[in-house]
């Protein structure tokens, strides 16, 4: 079954101000309030794919707090955006910018589209990832027969050089490494997740947002993910004359 499309937020005005100052890393936190409730049939067309917003949890903040803590030292800004935008991913055409967010060069226009916002030396998007399985960005999976119920947090990180808009470095977020026998004991969804009590599935969507178990889960799964990607990708090449 195909996953539904995203719906045209009515909210139009930006959550946050622009950040002031020199910056060096412009951060475009895709994270979001939203959370996915997947339940899966014994066919892909009986899934059933529902959402709800989290917004309370703070997951884009989370995001900008753990490059700050990747990155001591360095003028680390928050670039705003509204819902709308991100629904456009910037170009007046309709269609949702996730339609495409596997393409490097769809997150790129994004971030050309936000960069006269807030100049930078380097732009970094964290933004949902799907995994190996069915499971996509954030979120909560059922599957079918009593089958188990998986908590994710998938999330994939591109830096763009802030001058040319080149694509620098990219890496999904992981918490262990990426090698055969982890991704069998760890991320065999394809990205962080962890089994949680059948009870925890929720019967209705909205429920999720007042679950504290789902919320830490998700929140600690992203801070160490981001904390084992994030210092590797932010390492900037050493020069020979440096050495």
């Amino acid at each position: 079954m195909t996953k539904p499309a995203i719906r045209k937020p009515a909210t139009v005005a930006p959550t946050k101000p622009v950040e002031s100052g020199p910056c060096q890393i412009g951060v475009i936190p895709i994270a979001g309030d939203l959370f996915m409730v997947e339940k899966f049939g014994p066919l892909k067309f009986l899934d059933k794919y529902t959402r709800t917003s989290v917004a309370a949890w703070a997951l884009d903040d989370l995001v900008v707090s753990r490059v700050r803590a990747a990155a001591p030292g360095t003028a680390v800004r928050r670039i705003p955006y509204t819902p709308k935008e991100l629904w456009s991913g910037g170009r007046r055409e309709q269609g949702s910018l996730f339609a495409s967010y596997r393409q490097a060069a769809a997150v790129g226009s994004f971030v050309q589209f936000l960069a006269p916002r807030l100049r930078c030396e380097r732009y970094l998007v964290v933004h949902r990832h799907g995994g190996t399985q069915r499971e996509y960005g954030i979120g909560i999976s059922q599957y079918p027969y009593g089958g188990p119920v998986h908590l994710f947090a998938m999330m994939f990180i591109r830096i763009y050089d802030g001058r040319t808009f080149e694509l620098i470095k990219e890496a999904p977020a992981l918490m262990t490494e990426d090698t055969y026998i982890e991704r069998m004991r760890h991320n065999f969804l394809g990205g962080p997740s962890m089994q949680v009590d059948t009870a925890m599935f929720p019967e209705k969507p909205a429920e999720a947002v007042k679950n504290a178990v789902l919320r830490d889960g998700v929140r600690t799964m992203l801070i160490k993910s981001l904390d084992k990607t994030l210092p590797t990708l932010l390492q900037r090449p050493t020069s020979p004359s440096s050495r």
